[in-house]
């Protein structure tokens, strides 16, 4: 009986915790520290999340960037030229996972 509901116990924390560790993965805030053309440089406050990684869409700034580099906590972005021209270096910045489902213009 004690080995029965020890075992749902168990079981329960794993599921909470498997659970915690899926909504658990926010948005990655930083500054920008460097623009370059179309090629816009986050310093994050904390190591990037899983989805920050080369080659990943993620949602920034009201645009998609593509990720071009992940060294440590830099994160190089490539923008479009005018959002890009738009950003400013010390602006803070939120990285999050792109769905890429949602419909992008008219």
């Amino acid at each position: 009986m004690f080995a029965k509901s020890m075992r749902i116990a168990a079981a329960a924390l794993v599921t909470l915790s498997l659970a915690a560790t899926a909504f658990a993965a926010g948005p990655a805030k930083g500054k920008v520290t460097k623009v370059e053309g179309e090629q816009v440089t986050v310093t994050l406050e904390a190591a990037p999340p899983a989805y920050v990684k080369k080659g990943a869409t993620v949602s920034a700034a009201g645009g998609s960037p593509k990720v071009l580099a992940v060294q440590g906590n830099e994160v190089t972005l490539k923008f479009g030229k005018a959002k890009a021209e738009k950003m400013k270096v010390d602006t803070p910045v939120s990285l999050t996972e792109c769905e890429g489902d949602e419909l992008q213009g008219c």
